[in-house]
């Protein structure tokens, strides 16, 4: 499925789609993203599903995104529809990112709250 929503949204978007790449399922690990960070100057633009595939850690996540940005390389978020192509973009991502993070605290609050109620 987001094989198809990356893929969908590279020709929605004029992005040519070559693979799609897969982090491993080991919590606080981002050695795919990472290798993607290394060749970035290579690529146009780096595809994600949404900005919370980004790391949770405000310091890592800023590296990796300054490093990308800073070797000409864009960061497209297609849940989200947002493009991040300059540092002023970055102050934006974390307000997004910080959003996100809240309204899943709120989520998860209201969730416990509810089933301590039954």
């Amino acid at each position: 499925m987001q094989s198809t929503n990356l893929r969908t949204y590279c020709e929605k978007n004029g992005l040519v789609f070559h693979l799609h790449v897969v982090e491993n399922q080991i919590p606080n690990t981002y050695l795919v993203l990472e290798s993607l960070v290394e060749k970035a100057d290579s690529y146009d633009g780096i595809v994600m599903c949404s900005v919370s595939m980004l790391p949770n850690d405000p310091a890592i996540r800023k590296s990796i995104v300054t490093r990308i940005i800073e070797q000409g390389c864009k960061l497209h978020f297609t849940f989200e529809q947002i493009l991040v192509s300059s540092l002023e973009d970055l102050a934006e991502l974390e307000e997004l990112v910080s959003l996100v993070a809240l309204s899943t605290s709120q989520q998860l609050l209201t969730n416990s709250l509810d089933r301590s109620s039954i």
